[in-house]
């Protein structure tokens, strides 16, 4: 890639076609017409379709991110086929020249197809350019999204499923000025449930009724979430559960949701289940199959009803928690991430590997690592209003949830007024196939695209904050792949076209130009669930490096024109992944018998599965949910998610003072406390080269330590640098003796399948 992208938003107001042939025959009527706009090859705009018409009306208007090479330009008109969709005609426009020419177009595009006239196109067109200056004009609010933003509302953030005080903490200090106190996230989610008194309404990937949320030698009530869920609902709180039903009703279950399980445990009680089908993309029962097949019902939120805080108010108040935890096994774990000394008691009936075939009595358990939030005030209305609008989906009649007055509930939403207080915008990727949308006064805030309507307000969100950013940005997230219309992989997947990665290249190379350093940190996994070695993850990882190359090569040659002597591409950004080495072995513990056994026993080292869906802007912004950086999650079509991201707009960046020491800020630091295993002073200022070559400094000893064939020394914390080499010119490679990942026969770099579709794996 020789060019330089364009940066913006394209403003398009497809107004309608005039005098388009006939592509329906005789007796089917006239063109059912809708228009693809495409830059580069890659889709960006979409109308909905208008039935039976040579002169289609759609006035329609798209505000469309853009970050793309901006060669060409294409308009398409189709007819809408219950079969294969016809080409009615097309108009290519040079897209750069367009933007340099600076003007807006406004009139009729000829159409032709193969030579021949084929009517004409009427729209309106203007570009609108972002750079570093736009920063500081952009507010932290999420423009165009169906949620608003609530103001006067209170976030906890949380690191695991369990957290305690470690030593460290005392180096920081939340947005009042105290020290900082993580809390235990199930922990909390337990209090929540038991002490509901109308309703609990719960969302997942998966949920799981044999495990326990609060473990210990302290614990009280021991019982299974599916026990206090049932008894629950027999003490009368509606109790009402949506979980992705899985394809096993067609084939074996696959990833092990345990659907069929949870709905059969819940048959002979008062709690009401429902099974949701990720609905069909495509007419048809081909549409509908590969939906079922290749998407999921990824959101996971609890919602309950809360004892009133204020004395002067004391109906009930909603609650709830959204992010990247689902309620199910394996998800237990702390700070510490024990891989074989909790076998014999806190995981002993929940113990989860599914990335090596190890037996659950010897070990050792896969870590698992993830964020996720409580959310108070008016915007845990939203999440509710999520959950009724999917319940109304999928609703088939008699089982309607609890209806909610003014006079039991505080339906406004509790307005706290702290200086540590939030403000928070519920975003999702949805469909209407998968909920129905309600609120009328925001439907033009979603996209209509032929007969679907589409809210990805994740994209725009992730987007918007990115471009917001003038210091930092710092992610972690199960998946990282995307832009694949800027990669110069020939097998590059035009349907894996979302912006994050270029938008992240385009922060570096403007701050490069500036003479400033802009500094991003990525920690994933150090290789997706399952075998590592299987053509589904080796895929994931082939396009996982497509993408690390396109942005370490543009980075390497912004550097180079620069004339930047003394800096790499990995002191701007850096990928890492977690993981643990050393632990106590149990008396209990069963003697390892299988080859692999005996190798991790030996080594007594494991990848952490890195499962959050989070991203950090300058310690001022959070984004935290269920959504990946993937198309899957990103597109709206896909996999349906949910997240929120949340300021306290008295903690804002500003050039005068820089970073914000607010909870964002503190909640970073006690995730690099975890990650890193002790303060240092560089921490402070992560938006500067020294902090950057400093965590890659600490990640690549930890390498070292990870990889040793004895461990001589612990690790510091858990980061290590991810197993690839990025040269100065960009060029990303596998390490020296690491081609493959430690322990396994699994090549770092992955490799594309011949076999599977690749929406599956984008």
């Amino acid at each position: 890639m020789s060019e330089a992208t364009v940066r913006g938003v394209l403003v398009v107001n497809i107004k309608g076609a005039i005098d388009i042939p006939d592509t329906d025959g005789l007796f089917a009527g006239a063109t059912d017409a809708y228009v693809k706009v495409k830059l580069d090859g890659a889709k960006i705009a979409k109308t909905f379709v208008v039935q039976d018409s040579l002169n289609p009306v759609w006035n329609q208007r798209f505000y469309t991110l853009i970050n793309h090479i901006g060669s060409s330009l294409t308009f398409e008109v189709i007819d809408d086929d219950l079969g294969k969709n016809d080409a009615v005609g097309t108009h290519e426009i040079n897209f750069r020249e367009f933007v340099e020419n600076g003007e807006a177009f406004s009139g009729e595009l000829p159409l032709t197809l193969d030579g021949d006239d084929r009517g004409s196109l009427d729209i309106e067109m203007h570009y609108q350019p972002f750079n570093r200056d736009s920063r500081v004009e952009q507010t932290p609010s999420i423009p165009g999204c169906y949620f608003k933003v609530r103001e006067g509302c209170k976030v906890t953030l949380y690191q695991d499923a369990e957290h305690t005080t470690q030593p460290g903490h005392e180096n920081f200090c939340n947005a009042l000025g105290d020290p900082y106190e993580p809390s235990g996230c199930w922990r909390r989610v337990h209090e929540a449930l038991v002490t509901a008194t109308k309703f609990i309404f719960i969302t997942g990937w998966s949920v799981f009724t044999e495990i326990t949320l609060v473990r210990g030698d302290d614990v009280e009530d021991t019982r299974t979430l599916g026990e206090i869920l049932k008894d629950k609902a027999a003490e009368g709180v509606s109790v009402n559960i949506m979980i992705w039903d899985e394809y096993d009703d067609l084939i074996p279950s696959l990833v092990g949701t345990h659907d069929t399980a949870t709905a059969e445990y819940f048959e002979e009680s008062e709690v009401i289940v429902k099974r949701c089908k990720r609905g069909a993309t495509k007419e048809g029962v081909a549409g509908d199959s590969f939906a079922r097949l290749c998407y999921t019902h990824h959101q996971k939120s609890i919602i309950v009803d809360a004892p009133a805080v204020s004395e002067e108010d004391e109906r009930l108040r909603i609650i709830a928690f959204v992010g990247g935890l689902d309620l199910t096994n394996g998800r237990y774990d702390t700070p510490e991430h024990p891989i074989f000394s909790t076998l014999c008691d806190k995981h002993v009936a929940d113990f989860y590997q599914n990335c090596a075939a190890v037996r659950p009595e010897c070990g050792p358990r896969e870590p698992w690592h993830d964020i996720h939030c409580l959310v108070e005030g008016v915007v845990a209305h939203d999440v509710l209003r999520n959950f009724q609008e999917r319940w109304s989906k999928e609703d088939d009649g008699g089982q309607d949830l609890p209806s909610f007055d003014d006079e039991e509930f505080n339906l406004e939403g509790d307005v706290y007024e702290g200086d540590d207080s939030w403000n928070v915008q519920f975003l999702r990727s949805i469909t209407n196939h998968s909920c129905n949308f309600t609120l009328v006064d925001r439907m033009h805030k979603l996209k209509c695209e032929r007969k679907e309507k589409i809210e990805d307000s994740i994209h725009t969100g992730y987007i918007h904050q990115v471009r917001r950013s003038q210091n930092f940005l710092y992610i972690e997230n199960q998946y990282f792949l995307g832009s694949a219309h800027v990669w110069e992989d020939d097998s590059k997947p035009m349907k894996a076209v979302n912006l994050v990665a270029i938008e992240l290249v385009k922060n570096i190379v403007e701050a490069i130009r500036e003479g400033a350093h802009h500094s991003i940190y990525v920690i994933i996994p150090m290789y997706p669930e399952g075998d590592p070695a299987s053509m589904a993850v080796q895929e994931i990882l082939h396009w996982q490096t497509c993408t690390m190359r396109m942005m370490y090569k543009l980075i390497a040659r912004e550097i180079e024109e620069a004339g930047l002597e003394d800096t790499h591409p990995t002191d701007f950004l850096s990928f890492y992944c977690i993981a643990t080495r050393g632990d106590e072995f149990p008396e209990d513990l069963a003697e390892p018998e299988s080859d692999v056994e005996i190798l991790l026993r030996e080594k007594a080292r494991f990848p952490i599965y890195v499962h959050s869906k989070m991203m950090i802007c300058d310690d001022e912004y959070i984004i935290v949910g269920s959504a990946n950086i993937n198309q899957r999650s990103m597109s709206g079509r896909r996999d349906t998610e949910m997240a929120v991201g949340c300021y306290q707009p008295n903690f804002l960046w500003t050039e005068e003072d820089g970073l914000p020491k607010g909870d964002v800020g503190a909640f970073r630091k006690s995730l690099w406390l975890e990650h890193m295993g002790e303060w240092c002073e560089e921490y402070d200022n992560p938006g500067s080269i020294e902090c950057m070559r400093k965590v890659n400094e600490v990640a690549r000893s930890n390498w070292e330590k990870f990889v040793a064939e004895e461990m001589e020394e612990p690790m510091c914390g858990h980061l290590v640098s991810y197993p690839v080499t990025v040269e100065q010119d960009g060029t990303v490679g596998p390490l020296e003796g690491f081609e493959n990942f430690p322990d396994t026969e699994a090549p770092v770099l992955g490799g594309k399948s011949a076999m599977l579709v690749e929406k599956l794996t984008t």
